[in-house]
């Protein structure tokens, strides 16, 4: 079923045809579509991924729900971290604690209550309106076999088993791509049908071949993977999308070294300034 839902990917992908921000967010960008297009375009051989890590974490918000909109409109993979609220509730939350990016709430997630989560604000990286939190299960509601979500279980407490769940009993799991920087939880993910994505730490290059060889279709190097392993993981037949670039130098760098895509805080511009 990786086969498959790389295919899917593939059809669906296509960071050339994002489609206008609101007024809030960035401008459109010289590659962008109206938001009354009939879609995303063809793509090509040569396509390349902009997943707009954290919603685009440099334009809007970090992870709120106006972000999440914003790239809903566009062709780029929604990407968020998820963390657990008291009572289990999955949220948009990077930080192990609230401070760095949230107003009115402080401390780690797993301390916070669902209400005390919905009366908070997120914000702005530019100094700009305030964002709104939101949760999994509203995005999932929202953009659930819509667009193409990116998740990273963040949250060690988070059980792989139940999280796949979430995605197969909505049918949507050619929609998903689940991360994780934990190799045992992305075997477990990848044999519950879901397609995963294993995130790997800056220097650590396990053996590409050991990586497919568990289901696992995707990878995430860091943004400085050297060429050579970067090509072993492509001979691996793995989807390589790198994280986090924001330059489009280096996008340009990894594109050619065969990277399939990149993470970054800034999809639009970076799409216009690749020429996407």
């Amino acid at each position: 079923m990786f086969k498959v839902g790389v295919l899917l990917l593939g059809v669906v992908l296509c960071t050339g045809c994002a489609a206008a921000a609101p007024a809030s967010g960035p401008a459109p960008t010289t590659a962008a579509a109206s938001p009354s297009s009939s879609g995303p375009a063809p793509t090509t051989a040569a396509a390349f991924t902009l997943v707009a890590h954290r919603g685009g974490a440099l334009v809007y918000p970090e992870s709120s729900a106006e972000a999440f909109e914003a790239v809903s409109k566009t062709a780029f993979p929604i990407e968020t971290d998820l963390r657990q609220l008291q009572d289990g509730t999955l949220v948009p939350l990077h930080d192990d604690a609230a401070e760095r990016t949230m107003s009115g709430l402080s401390g780690p997630p797993a301390g916070i209550t669902a209400e005390q989560w919905a009366a908070a604000h997120i914000v702005h990286p530019l100094g700009g309106a305030e964002g709104t939190p939101t949760t999994w299960e509203a995005m999932l509601d929202l953009y659930g076999g819509r667009n193409i979500l990116v998740p990273e279980l963040k949250d060690p407490a988070i059980d792989p088993d139940a999280f796949s769940k979430t995605i197969l009993e909505r049918g949507i799991q050619d929609k998903v791509v689940v991360q994780t920087f934990s190799f045992p939880a992305a075997r477990a993910l990848a044999r519950s049908g879901l397609q995963v994505l294993y995130l790997l730490r800056d220097g650590a290059e396990p053996d590409p071949a050991s990586i497919s060889s568990s289901g696992i279709a995707y990878v995430g190097p860091h943004k400085d993977v050297s060429p050579g392993y970067l090509r072993s993981l492509k001979d691996a037949g793995l989807t390589v999308w790198a994280y986090t670039v924001n330059d489009p130098a280096t996008a340009a760098r990894l594109r050619a070294d065969g990277a399939d895509g990149v993470f970054t805080d800034t999809p639009w511009e970076l799409a216009e300034q690749l020429g996407l």
